[in-house]
């Protein structure tokens, strides 16, 4: 199939992933970023696009007029920020093509909520919260899609995980942006007595000593992820406050990779895992700091659970499977 896929090229994407699956399962894909199109800094026009509401709507025309120069079957959006018009513009250059939208992400983050005015044929989300109120309450057509992970950049580490773990030296990790709330529940874990070590991008707005004392000042993909992520004794995954009825992609990435996390409790975890979710959730922060010490000197059970999730996530979870079942759909 011919696909025009409109979304940001930065690796370890969405976009990225569903660009490389779709030309792994043989599609034709042309992938539009908007940075693409752009003859400034795109931050610079990203804020443009903001304040300046004539620069929004030719950006998007750009957008609009390239990708139906594609001649696409099919046109999947991801950025949340498009403007409405660029749906109506490729809609009219392209009035039999399915034109979808794709969220990757928790609800607070719909910008101007402008993928609720946009006549996007149909809608995907990975809250089951958020489907039923899309469905149900604006009737948009609206199906359920969970994130996923990529086979390709998240890979099983092969070197021996005993060794690795030695190697790695590291009890416990977390990684992603330290956002308040992660921040807080961090500081609570290291209050315990967890040495816990941090990668990824710090918190330079509200700074906290224990947090900063913590943080390897590195942001760890691709291969460099998948060896951290093995190496820990134990991944320490908190979700979002507003994951309501959902899991971020670390989720999915951590599982597929091999590695051993303990996550927050979600009811959803139950159709996403073929582990009892009890043996590695928790539903307060207490808990989080017993499991972590109970599996700390249990190496053997550590790995027997994550090897036998990181089967199960590869020949469910990929994100191969989310594009068959999007595709079914449409």
């Amino acid at each position: 199939m011919k696909i025009a896929l409109f979304g940001s090229k930065d690796f370890d994407s969405l976009e990225y992933h569903l660009n490389d699956s779709l030309n792994f399962l043989k599609h034709d894909v042309t992938h539009i970023d908007i940075k693409d199109l752009v003859p400034i800094p795109y931050k610079y026009s990203y804020w443009a696009s903001k304040l300046l509401k004539k620069y929004d709507s030719y950006l998007f025309e750009k957008v609009a007029t390239k990708i139906i120069a594609t001649a696409p079957e099919l046109v999947i959006c991801t950025y949340r920020f498009t403007h409405p018009d660029c749906i109506k513009l490729i809609r009219k250059g392209l009035p039999n093509v399915a034109i979808i939208h794709v969220n990757p992400d928790q609800m607070t983050t719909l910008e101007y909520q402008q993928i609720f005015v946009s006549d996007y044929d149909a809608y995907f989300t990975k809250d089951l919260f958020m489907v039923d109120f899309m469905k149900n309450k604006m009737g948009l057509n609206t199906f359920y899609l969970p994130e996923a992970f990529n086979p390709r950049v998240h890979k099983k580490v092969t070197t021996d995980r005993t060794l690795l773990e030695k190697e790695v030296n590291i009890d416990v990790v977390a990684f992603g942006t330290m956002y308040p709330y992660r921040a807080r529940m961090v500081e609570n874990l290291i209050n315990e007595g967890i040495d816990i070590k941090l990668y990824g991008t710090p918190d330079k707005r509200f700074p906290r000593k224990q947090i900063t004392d913590n943080f390897t000042n590195e942001f760890i993909t691709g291969d460099r992820k998948a060896e951290i992520l093995s190496g820990a004794k134990i991944v320490f995954n908190n979700f979002h406050f507003a994951e309501v009825q959902s899991a971020n992609v670390k989720f999915f990435e951590i599982g597929g990779i091999g590695a051993f996390q303990i996550c927050d409790y979600k009811a959803v975890l139950e159709e996403y895992s073929i582990i009892d979710v009890e043996k590695f959730t928790f539903k307060n922060i207490h808990e989080a700091a017993d499991l972590i010490k109970f599996y700390l000197d249990k190496p053997l059970l550590r790995h027997e659970l994550a090897e036998t999730q990181r089967i199960h996530f590869m020949n469910n979870h990929t994100y191969e499977h989310r594009i068959s079942e999007l595709l079914s759909k449409i």
